[in-house]
């Protein structure tokens, strides 16, 4: 019959627990990395790539440090963690010199958004070995856009790959901000979760 699991209940206790932290590093050199990586992966889609080889902007060149290939999985895990962080209030674990915080100060949204501008202007300055340079004014700047509201948004939005779905194909900025922005609508008014690409739509509906 399978193992038995403990039933569900519905206690402050419950509501409390689903604000903490789990006890882990929390550095602005880890915070620097999980939104490069988030960045980068997010324009690898938005030119068509399921998959590709990233790293931290700050190790390009660097032969020592070796790409890693991620996937949805990990683009989700990162923007996840960083939600986790700003809206759990959580507190850095190391003081960072250059960013001006110390062990002990809390995740802001005003350091997350110092953190997403400095590491995005890094990937506009990278070569077109590490980006390419056709990205950097139509996906990239889609792909920030995307990774600004998935993190600041109070409400957790349900799934990165939806945000990047309804920009497959869409180089537009001005338009980008409208889907994305439709869709965070949809969700935080009764749930609905747009899964499709905007552009599919269309098409499918001009053909018929």
């Amino acid at each position: 019959m399978g193992r038995k699991f403990p039933p569900l209940t519905y206690t402050q206790a419950d509501a409390d627990g689903l604000m903490l932290l789990e006890p882990a590093p929390r550095t602005v050199r880890g915070a620097r990395d999980l939104l490069s990586v988030a960045l980068q992966y997010g324009n690898a889609f938005g030119v068509g790539l399921q998959a590709a080889a990233l790293k931290p902007a700050d190790y390009f060149g660097n032969e020592d440090v070796l790409y890693l290939m991620e996937d949805m999985a990990t683009g989700e895990i990162r923007l996840s963690i960083l939600w986790e962080w700003l809206h759990k209030n959580a507190t850095l674990t190391a003081a960072d010199e250059q960013a001006g915080v110390k062990a002990g100060d809390r995740f802001t949204p005003e350091l997350c958004k110092q953190l997403l501008a400095e590491e995005y202007e890094k990937l506009l300055k990278a070569s077109n070995r590490d980006v390419h340079d056709s990205s950097k004014n139509t996906t990239l700047p889609i792909a920030r856009q995307i990774v600004e509201t998935y993190v600041m948004d109070d409400v957790k939005l349900p799934w990165y790959v939806d945000l990047l779905n309804i920009n497959l194909d869409n180089h537009d900025l001005t338009e980008a901000k409208r889907r994305i922005r439709l869709l965070a609508d949809a969700f935080r008014k009764d749930g609905t979760r747009i899964t499709q690409n905007l552009d599919f739509d269309a098409q499918r509906a001009k053909a018929q």
